[in-house]
Parts: structure tokens; sequence; C-alpha cells
């Protein structure tokens, strides 16, 4: 699945944790600040100027409390939102980090985002200092280097950054940067903690606007001190964070947001390149949405008519409407493009198919002409994409999406539609964009909705397997696995690959010693529930042990668990088992005849409300019969559950180990 980011989301994106943070404008001022907010703003710089003068950069006199777990320590954060009118806010943003360890060096880097058009780039400074504190380097001009932001073949997105130099831990970055913000629709997602293992001394957020200036604000696990003040008709608003532990990673915890202080400033009415919206409502917003993409889905003459052509003889709107998707899949090809507002708004139809490229939102909106054009009903809708993305805060209308795809309401039959991925099936949109609220944009205005669920019934994996067992220990044999749902996801790309790419994934898949695959084909069927179907002739070398007269097997060829997730003294997020499957495998040994069997295992089940596991060993006319089946629920479960999970998953590995005895009667 392609992970389309052209979807402007207000985010510029931090290199040096890989994660984002929001800065965007809003405003329904359109008065220039006057001079008292603008000595604010002076006040500010000098404050700045003042601190790194007096603070002690040495790492010893971070507190030990904060270098545990840590590496790396913010030892002062402070972002500053000047508001100035409804076209521009500025934005000014110090930090100091330091360094502590090799692996929190992708935290030293000197990042400035921009764009062309809506974030005006204005300077960039940057100073590093040695474990004591003394300064080792200022960053000069030449240092400074200036590079496109996306890899796709259009983009406004830039980037000013240093390199990091080759300094060895510990040691501290300090820089600062300045923007000017021409119209976005938010303020900020302010987050000074944005990863695992980091820690915070200091930070501040100060926004400054027109006391008449509406905004909304959501706060997140914060503790930390506000204030607030009204100064010769402007407001000024602080939030302020003190000695932040830093957060270790947690399994089944998709979020470090959930752990973290967040505050989420979005305006009420905002203006973007002449278009002006409203986000106090999820409607509105949408309402936003579609007055950009109205008007632009004429298509050519002769396009209409293919498509009319191609409908004319199928019977109902969804098989139309399949037709018509495969027809789009085979004529365009997915490209990031990040141009001014291109960022939201769509190419026009007709561009799209004249070149037969587009992002995230051309290619749905121009599958939308499409099926315009074949009389069906459809909505652009946009989404949080991702395997692992953040849920959206349903109460709190906001840009919170990175994509866009389709919604096709059929009758008694929603169907979503990924418009990025060209082999992908019709419905079929994969755990990239399943199971999460999402924004349909209609004439009326935005609406949320649930995509589809994929159950634990639907994601399924059947395996059988035909297997002779030797009395050296050997086996070969004829393997037959069907994946299903989400796990189609596992292998639908194994048709395309060639011969060699092949092999070498089924004995990174199967990992055992010894082992040499004779044959394999594979066969997919793209339904919108698809599946995918594996078959192998395998032997293996030494599977089964033999000492002394015995002959040891482990009857769980394939599908071993072998993973326990580490112990923790005491979890903090929920747990959030995302990915629901039914995994049965039916194996069947023909065994030698000359053994006898000393040690069969009882069969195993266990029941638990986060999953299911059962092995059954069925031993009739020298065949060995093994059927494992593990069911896998999905959920959200408190953090109080997290040593009975444990223990689940300790009980299917110490299950899926166990062993059958025979002896040799000669």
């Amino acid at each position: 699945m392609i992970v389309c980011t052209s979807l402007k989301c207000s985010k510029i994106v931090c290199w040096r944790s890989c994660l984002t943070f929001k800065i965007i404008n809003n405003i329904q001022m359109n008065k220039i600040l006057n001079y008292s907010v603008l000595m604010i703003f002076f006040i500010l710089i000098l404050n700045s100027v003042v601190f790194s003068q007096i603070m002690n950069y040495a790492v010893s006199e971070i507190p030990d409390s904060l270098k545990e777990h840590a590496e790396a320590v913010i030892r002062f954060k402070q972002e500053d939102i000047t508001i100035e009118n409804i076209k521009k806010t500025k934005y000014k943003l110090k930090e100091v980090i330091s360094i502590l360890k090799k692996s929190g060096e992708g935290h030293a880097f000197i990042v400035a985002p921009y764009d062309k058009k809506l974030i005006k780039f204005v300077s960039l400074s940057g100073k590093y200092y040695d474990k004591k504190g003394k300064l080792l380097k200022i960053v000069k001009k030449k240092d400074i280097k200036d590079i496109s932001y996306y890899q796709g073949l259009f983009s406004d997105n830039r980037v000013k950054y240093v390199e990091n130099p080759p300094f060895t831990p510990p040691y501290t970055v300090e820089y600062e940067y300045e923007l000017e913000f021409l119209g976005m629709p938010e303020i900020t997602d302010w987050m000074p903690i944005s990863a695992y293992n980091v820690s915070l001394e200091t930070a501040f957020l100060n926004v400054y606007s027109p006391i008449e200036y509406k905004y909304r604000i959501k706060e997140k696990n914060f503790e930390g001190k506000k204030t607030e003040d009204n100064k010769n008709k402007f407001h000024c608003r602080t939030w302020q964070l003190n000695n932040i532990k830093a957060v270790l990673p947690e399994q089944y915890n998709y979020s470090i947001s959930n752990l973290v202080p967040e505050v989420l400033l979005v305006p009420s009415d905002f203006l973007v390149e002449g278009f002006k919206g409203n986000m106090d409502t999820w409607q509105n917003f949408g309402k936003w949405i579609y007055k950009l993409n109205q008007d632009r889905d004429e298509l050519p003459e002769e396009t209409i008519l293919k498509i009319q052509d191609l409908i004319k003889n199928i019977p109902d709107d969804k098989a139309k409407a399949k037709a018509v998707y495969e027809y789009m899949q085979n004529k365009t090809r997915y490209v990031s493009i990040q141009l001014g507002i291109g960022g939201w708004q769509p190419f026009e139809a007709s561009y799209t198919d004249r070149n037969g490229y587009g992002d995230c939102k051309a290619l749905s909106y121009y599958m939308q002409s499409l099926l315009k054009a074949a009389g069906i009903n459809s909505y652009y809708t946009i989404v949080k994409a991702g395997d692992d993305a953040k849920e959206i805060d349903t109460d709190f209308p906001s840009q919170q999406f990175n994509h866009a795809i389709l919604c096709l309401p059929l009758k008694n039959d929603t169907t979503w539609l990924e418009c990025t991925d060209q082999k992908i099936p019709f419905g079929y949109i994969s755990d990239f964009t399943d199971d999460r609220n999402v924004l349909i944009v209609t004439k009326d205005g935005g609406k949320l909705i649930h995509t589809k669920v994929y159950s634990e019934n639907t994601n399924s994996l059947n395996r059988k397997a035909e297997i002779n067992l030797f009395k050296n220990g050997n086996i070969n044999a004829e393997i037959h696995s069907d994946y299903k749902g989400l796990q189609y996801d596992f292998i639908s790309q194994m048709p395309d690959l060639p011969d060699d790419k092949k092999l070498k994934k089924i004995k990174k898949n199967i990992s055992l010693s010894g082992l040499s695959v004779n044959s394999f084909r594979y066969r997919n069927d793209k339904n919108i529930i698809p599946s995918a179907e594996e078959y192998l002739k395998i032997e293996v070398k030494n599977y089964a042990s033999v000492s002394s007269g015995r002959l040891f097997l482990n009857p769980n060829l394939l599908n071993r668990r072998t993973y326990v997730p580490k112990k923790l003294t005491k979890r903090k997020s929920n747990i959030k088992l995302k990915f629901a499957y039914t995994d049965t495998d039916t194996l069947i040994y023909d065994l030698p005849e000359d053994l006898k069997t000393e040690f069969i295992p009882d069969n195993i089940s266990k029941k638990t409300k986060y999953g299911n596991y059962a092995a059954n060993f069925i031993l009739e006319n020298n065949k060995l019969m093994y059927v494992r089946k593990l069911i896998m629920h999905k959920g959200t479960f408190p953090a109080s559950d997290y040593n009975n999970l444990r223990i689940f998953f300790k009980f299917i590995v110490s299950s899926d180990k166990q062993t059958c005895v025979f002896k040799f009667t000669e």
C-alpha cells in the first residue's frame, strides 16, 4: 500500500524524531498587529537571548531523574506563535537538546521546513556544545543546506537543514528558526515530547492573537502551568511544562500522544489562498473541502463515451463500479504532489485523465468523476491512514488527516475504494484505512462515518500439509495455505515477484535450517474480501531430532509463536490489539512403520478475552494429525491487563513447543 502524505495535514515534519508537529495559521481578524504586540514579540526574542546567555549547557546539570531511560534531554524549548491577521502568522522555535547516547543522535538534526507559497522561511541558526557546556561550533551559512522534502514528482515543500557534526555524545545542540505562515487551517498541535526515551526540562508555548480572534483548545495529559492576559486589545496565552521524564515504549500502544502532554489549538475561521473556511464543526470543515473540489470534475467527451460503453451491458451498480475502478487502475499511477493549495485541492479530473497520474486526492477525485459519468454517486473521503495511525479526536473538529479515498454508498453495501494502488482488489482497503472514523465530503458538508472492519473470521490463514517423516529425522511436505482478508497482504505480491525473490521470501517466512524448496506456485482471488493461495513442496533435513533410539518431533512445523512481550513493572497506556485473525493449521504426518509411540501431548486449549488457543494431537493408523487453531480478538483493554496478556502469549509459546516422542522398535 502506498503511504500517501500529499493531503496537506498542516504538519511540519521534524526529521530529528521522525514524528510530526503542526504549526498552522488560523485567523479571523484582518488588522496588522499594533506596536504593543510587536513589542511583545521583541521581548520574547530578547528573553530568549538572555536565557541562552545564562543557561548552563553542561550535561552534568541535568537532574538524574531526567537522565533515566533517556537517550536525549530537551533542556529548553520555546515556541512563539504571533497571529497578525487572517493571512499571516509568525512562528518561532528555539530548542536546546542534549544528546546523551548514540541512539539519540536522530534528535540532533537542525531542521526548518518551509513551503514556496504558504510557509515563508525567515531565519535559521545553530550552535553545538560539548558535555561541559563549552562551545564547539557555530552553524555558518555554508553549513545550511536546502532540499525538496518529498521525493515525488512535484513539491513546494522544502527543508533547510544542517547535517549532524561528527561529535561523540554527550553533546548539546542549540538552534532556532523563524517562519511566516501565509494561511493554513490550524494554529498548532503542541507536543514538546514527540518521541520515546526523550525527557524534558522546560518548555513554553506562547500564543498571541487579537482579543476578537476565536480559537478552540484541547489539552491532553497536560498538568503544567497556564497563564493568559489581555494587553491593548491582544490576548496572550502561555502553556509551560517542567521536568517530564522520558517515556518508555510500550507494546500494543499505537501513539506516544496517549502518554505525553499535548495541546491542540484550532481556529474557528481560516483562509487558504482565497478559500475561507470554518472548522467549528465537521460539517463546516467538509463544506470547505467540498468548495475546494467543486466544479473540477469535467471529463473529456471521449472518456465519458468510453465509460458509458464499458458499463452498457453490466446489470448492477456494484459491478459497474468495479469495471470503472479497474479502468482507472489501468490508466493511472500514483505520484506525490505538493504544490501550494494543491496540498489540499485535487487536480482537475481532465488533467488526471490526460496525464495519467496523480496523488491520493487527484486519483480519488478522478475516480469520483468517472463514476459520475457512469451515473454512480460516490463521496470524496479524507482519512488518517496507516496501520498504526493515531485515532482522530471525533469530538474536536480539526485537520487530522493525511490521505484521501472514496466512499461508494451502494444500497445496503457501503464500499470503500483505495485509488493509489494499481493492483489492490476493488473494495479492499487493507489495514491502511480499515476500522477508523473518516470524513466523507458531501454538498451539505462533512460527516464522520466508520470504514470497514475486517473481523477475526475474515482475516484467516488456513493451512493444510501432508508430511512424510523419515527415520533419520528428515521430512518432505506438500503444503497448501489460503490467506484471506488482511492476511492476504502477507503474500499478495508473491505472484508478481521473480522466482529468485519468491524463493528468498519463502525461506525467510518458514525459517527452518536444512530447508529446500522444490516447487512453489501462487494464485490470487481479487475479491472484495481477497484471498491468496500458496502451494509449496519442501524438504527439511534433520527436522526431527534422533537420539538414544528415539525420535523427537515438534509437529508445529510452520506457525510457532516464539516471542513473549517483555515484562513491565507498571504499564501506563491501555492495550490496543488491532489485528483480529484466525490461524488454523492441519498437519498430517506419515510416520515410519518401525516407530512405537512413547509420548503424545494431551490436547491443549485456553480461552481468554484476548483470544483462544487450541492444539489437538490425534494418532491413528501410523499417522499423526496435529491441528492448531489460534483466534486473536481485537479491542482496547486496560493497562492492568498487560500481565494477563503476557501469560496468554507465554502459554501459546509453551504450547507451540510441545514435542512427540517415538521409540524405534528395531
